[in-house]
């Protein structure tokens, strides 16, 4: 009996305490609930993604004399959606674009006669691409392949698309490609320039690359939709929010197969919840938890505004570094198209794409893209979306091809500079902006392609680099590109791969840059004068012999590359050949400060000390320093600082940055001239002639640089519309048995030939006070520069400061002039 009542004591005390423990639990359920609850509250609130910042490629413009891809422009009104109308007379709208054929053209432009022909601005060329001559109609007027007219979708201005909204026209030759000229207005006028609005080239979120538009449920096609609905969750209206069917299914799926194959168990809902406020981890807990927030969230939306979250914010693809995110992106980075203008056989792709963007990429694996395209239209007439005749006419149709409508790689280094530059601004990101960059969308494209394709070349091709990757090293190479004229940096590639290596090679190392020093020296020699007070000129002789220099308690002896000497050459000889020799003897005749000072007045800003091997470049700039100064070079003595943003704008449209360029003499221009000059030389006929053997044939300028220990190549080089520099090297100073004219000129030269060529081959300006004189191989040769059967000299020219050119019988001998002082170096110096 006392046993008894013992046993019911305790079974009462047991019920109590798990009455305790239930309620508990119940509360703390309660309690786990509410917090998902004001979880979900408190995203919704705040949106899954932070506020978008921008990234825009400047606007391009487009003058008489350029040659541009064909059928450049009407892909580029295609990309951003624009109307494509047909020939009319009455006012095109904003967004509206058009393309004429030439009879068309000539009905609506003023006439055209040989008095007065389109192509105006348009310089001399030294070194014509075509020798063709152009096709003229029968009254000698130029002759019309089409016309390309169009009205930008954002009013325009001076920087970033901002003003007037006029209609444009770009006129073409018969090749589709040269631009005769350019008009503006109804009716036309003539105009210097077509200017086409700024491309969207990056977007992130917060610190997270990713591509996304936002798009509402009835913008898109019905199609994708039912695609969607169809394969991932035809119950999805039916439903509150979690399907114990299809849970059920996969279990017995995975239980039939030993976990070996996967049914997707999960409700839209849920997979919205998974995307939109949780992680990708896989564990029972996070599952439990999309579970119930799934459930949760049916209560706080309606299933179109979840299936509009979804479709907004579902991961379809990797482009590069950056996620694409959502339908509407996914339906530019597959079919370069708008949304809303997909087809079934398209719908039925993203749909299929969705469950594994990697394994379903119709571009790497189309086999298993088609065969789940096939299943999505399957399922879409199993459940009677479609009929099951379009389901097999959809499965007929081809996959998308991949093309080139933007970038292969959205400008990663250039991004992570320009978000430097803005918080060196100090602008704040996180309410969103939109950031109009110097970007060309062409020129970052050659720029990555000539990079990849000139280290996979040296990886296959060199033996030592070969067998250094074997070990586990990888080449590295730097290409920076800009607009001498604006300072625009247009290209930056910083390195192999951003994802592999995010290090900007391009402004974070520093590199021993050789021999793309030594234009700085002859430069400060063109500004100083001899011990007899003559100026020294491209034809003044320097010693290119051995010496042995004593500074400090230290002997210097520089040796040329081959180990060889001259006696007395030239001083463009010197340069073209990159004498080191020669070089040093120059450099310290004219004194080394002086060197320091011309290239902190070209826009060196590290501090580069006066040691006489300053003069052969052993010492360390960034890439970004060496773009700077040979932009100044190439803008005939003027800086212009390397900038990389233009206008720079919040969400709201108001204007937080605003850039306009401000060139300032840095040298005189005559001088600057002159420099260039013997630089030419250096292609045409020196240790860059490489570029010209490649195909690269417009006037170009340029040096190239090799370290004493083979860890640094060099190619730094410019024609008068565009500067480009290129690096090539280890990251941990590995000796790579490179030279410039072996590892960064073809690199360069790849990239100048498919963009440089944009601009017509027109020849450097002469500023006032210089003249152009030919120099005969007969003077050539007496001054000392080598004559052979390998390397014949012929008739080159040179700039000369007026009145120094050379005057006398003999060729070369200038007369006597009195030096004046340098405006643009301080006196006393």
């Amino acid at each position: 009996m006392a046993l008894s009542s013992l046993n019911q004591k305790r079974l009462r005390e047991a019920a109590a305490i798990a009455a305790v423990l239930l309620t508990l639990a119940i509360i703390a359920f309660a309690i786990w609930l509410w917090r998902l609850s004001s979880q979900i509250d408190t995203r919704l609130a705040q949106g899954r993604f932070a506020p978008a910042v921008e990234f825009f490629a400047a606007p391009e413009a487009v003058r008489a004399g350029f040659t541009l891809p064909p059928n450049h422009l009407e892909d580029f009104f295609r990309r951003k959606r624009f109307a494509e109308r047909g020939f009319r007379t009455e006012a095109y709208e904003p967004g509206d674009f058009v393309v004429l054929t030439g009879p068309q053209c000539k009905a609506i432009l003023p006439p055209l006669t040989p008095e007065a022909p389109l192509e105006t601005g348009t310089g001399a060329s030294e070194a014509p691409e075509t020798p063709e001559t152009p096709a003229t109609e029968d009254d000698g007027a130029p002759a019309i392949g089409k016309c390309v007219a169009f009205v930008n979708q954002k009013p325009l201005g001076s920087a970033d698309g901002r003003g007037g909204e006029p209609l444009q026209i770009v006129v073409f030759r018969e090749d589709g490609r040269t631009v005769l000229g350019t008009y503006a207005n109804t009716p036309p006028t003539r105009s210097d320039q077509a200017v086409l609005e700024p491309e969207m080239f990056a977007q992130y979120h917060g610190d997270k690359p990713i591509l996304r538009e936002e798009v509402t449920l009835n913008t898109a096609p019905p199609e994708c939709l039912w695609g969607v609905l169809a394969i991932e969750d035809a119950g999805f209206y039916q439903h509150g929010g979690v399907s114990l069917r299809a849970m059920a299914r996969a279990l017995w799926s995975a239980a039939r197969t030993g976990g070996k194959r996967r049914e997707g168990g999960s409700t839209l809902t849920q997979q919205t919840v998974k995307n939109f406020f949780l992680t990708e981890e896989r564990t029972l807990r996070r599952k439990i938890t999309e579970i119930f927030m799934a459930m949760l969230l049916e209560t706080k939306l309606d299933k179109d505004k979840i299936f509009e979250i979804y479709i907004n914010t579902i991961y379809m693809a990797q482009n590069g570094v950056f996620e694409v995110r959502g339908f509407a992106s996914a339906a530019r980075h597959y079919f370069g198209a708008d949304l809303r203008d997909l087809n079934l056989p398209q719908c039925a792709l993203l749909a299929g794409v969705l469950n594994g963007p990697g394994v379903y990429d119709p571009f790497t694996k189309p086999d298993k893209a088609l065969t789940r395209r096939g299943k999505v239209l399957d399922d879409m007439a199993k459940h009677g979306f479609i009929a099951p005749a379009e389901a097999e006419a959809a499965k007929g149709q081809p996959l998308p091809e991949r093309t080139v409508t933007g970038l292969t790689e959205p400008a990663p280094y250039f991004v992570q500079t320009a978000r430097r530059r803005l918080h060196d601004k100090g602008i704040d990101e996180s309410e969103g902006l939109r950031i109009y960059t110097t970007l060309n969308l062409r020129a970052q494209e050659a720029a990555f392609q000539a990079v990849r394709a000139g280290l996979n070349r040296l990886d296959a091709s060199n033996a030592h680099i070969k067998k250094l990757k074997e070990k586990g090293k990888h080449l590295e190479a730097v290409l920076l590109a800009a607009d001498p004229a604006t300072g625009f940096v247009q290209a930056l590639v910083g390195g192999r791969g951003f994802k592999r290596s995010p290090y900007n090679r391009a402004f974070d190392s520093k590199r021993q840059v050789g021999s793309v020093m030594k234009p700085f020296v002859y430069l400060a020699a063109l500004e100083a004068t001899d011990e007899n007070g003559r100026f020294y000129t491209p034809l003044s002789l320097i010693k290119d012999e051995a010496f042995t220099h004593k500074y400090q308690g230290q002997s210097w002896s520089p040796r040329n590359y081959d180990g060889k000497f001259n006696g007395e050459v030239p001083m463009y000889y010197g340069l073209k050949e990159s004498l080191n020799a020669a070089t040093a003897w120059l450099g310290l005749k004219i004194g080394l400060d002086n060197i320091v000072d011309v290239a902190g007045r070209l826009g060196v800003t590290s501090k580069v000390e006066s040691l006489p091997s300053l003069t052969l470049g052993a010492f360390e700039l960034h890439p970004w320093e060496v773009l700077q100064s040979y932009g100044a070079i190439a803008r005939m003595g003027e800086l212009v600082p390397a900038t990389f943003l233009i206008r720079v704008e919040d969400l709201a449209g108001e204007v937080l940055l605003e850039y306009e360029p401000s060139p300032e003499p840095a040298v005189a221009a005559d001088a600057a001239a002159s420099l260039v000059s013997m630089m030419q030389q250096t292609l045409d006929s020196g240790t860059a002639r490489a570029a010209r053997l490649l195909g690269f044939t417009h006037p170009a300028a340029g040096k190239t640089g090799t370290t004493n220990d083979k860890k640094d190549a060099w190619f730094a080089g410019f024609t008068p519309h565009h500067v480009a520099v290129v690096w090539v090297g280890y990251d941990d100073n590995t000796t790579h048995n490179l030279t410039g004219a072996s590892g960064a000129v073809p690199i360069w030269t790849q990239y100048m030939k498919a963009f440089a060529t944009t601009f017509p081959p027109e020849g450097f300006p002469l500023p006032p006070g210089a003249v152009r004189a030919t120099i005969s191989p007969e003077t050539q040769s007496a001054l000392g520069a080598p004559n052979s059967e390998k390397a014949p000299l012929t008739p080159m020219e040179l700039v000369f400061r007026q009145g120094q050119e050379p005057g006398d019988a003999a060729g070369f001998d200038a007369p006597d002039a009195t030096p004046t002082p340098n405006p643009f170096k301080p006196q006393g110096n």
